[in-house]
């Protein structure tokens, strides 16, 4: 742990002390893809990045999830970006977008899209070629923040140079430019999501509203203030306005 920046451990240690019950929202996302798969079942995972498993989850919560996900299906991916590619291990890649899927229809079992659904500009192309490429019966499950949770509605408020340049660095050390793309936030509520789904073709198995790790861990100390607003929308009167989702989509069987 004493490699992590001591803002860092402040404020795991304060979280850890407030909000005990607080988890990271990828851990919801990777508990709901473990219970869809099956020995041999084949993902595509949507946007892929550099790795498939976020590397800095929990030590037990990543050998659990490679033994049940990696070690069980076979994983193929694609994104735009060539560079993390080129740094991605756990899957068999290719260079591609969402709207121009190379694969033949009804190929998978499960589409996955973890922090990929919020760059879509025209979703509805995009779920119609994931529609295509799911076996019937098969499901799309993604991972993306919700546009009615104020951090989430204020940054889609901001200039895409100043958060590149600016907010990303600071709170997500380490990306490289080249992996930092323009936010649409056009699938991201409900209301949204709903739609979609219906005119591609999809039906709605669960569209669940979950916290996660704080956004402002990374300035240690100050991340009290939003510790607190989390406890004030912890009922469930106030679930839309969590800051992410975690949806699943069913392909129907005939």
């Amino acid at each position: 742990m004493n490699s992590f920046p001591w803002r860092l451990r402040v404020a795991w240690r304060v979280t850890a002390r407030m909000t005990p019950w607080l988890r990271s929202s990828q851990e919801r996302y990777f508990e709901s893809l473990e219970g869809l798969i099956r020995p041999q079942s084949r993902i595509l995972d949507i946007g892929c990045g550099k790795e498939f498993l976020v590397s800095w989850l929990r030590p037990d919560k990543y050998l659990r999830w490679s033994a049940s996900i990696l070690d069980e299906a076979v994983i193929f991916g694609v994104d735009p970006c060539i560079s993390s590619l080129r740094q991605n291990t756990s899957h068999l890649t290719a260079c591609a977008t969402v709207d121009h899927l190379p694969f033949q229809a009804d190929s998978f079992d499960v589409v996955t899209a973890n922090m990929v659904v919020e760059h879509l500009a025209e979703p509805e192309p995009a779920l119609r070629e994931i529609f295509r490429v799911l076996k019937p019966g098969g499901v799309f499950l993604f991972h993306t923040p919700n546009l009615r949770a104020p951090e989430v509605g204020l940054s889609n408020l901001l200039p895409y140079a100043f958060k590149r340049r600016v907010l990303v660095p600071v709170f997500e050390g380490g990306r490289q430019e080249d992996d930092v793309f323009r936010t649409h936030y056009r699938l991201n509520t409900k209301a949204t999501i709903v739609s979609a789904a219906a005119c591609s073709g999809f039906l709605v198995e669960g569209i669940n509203h979950v916290f996660t790790s704080p956004f402002t861990q990374m300035l240690g100390p100050f991340v009290v203030f939003e510790l607190l607003r989390i406890r004030l929308l912890s009922g469930e009167r106030f679930e839309s306005w969590r800051p992410d989702l975690v949806c699943l989509l069913r392909k129907p069987a005939t």
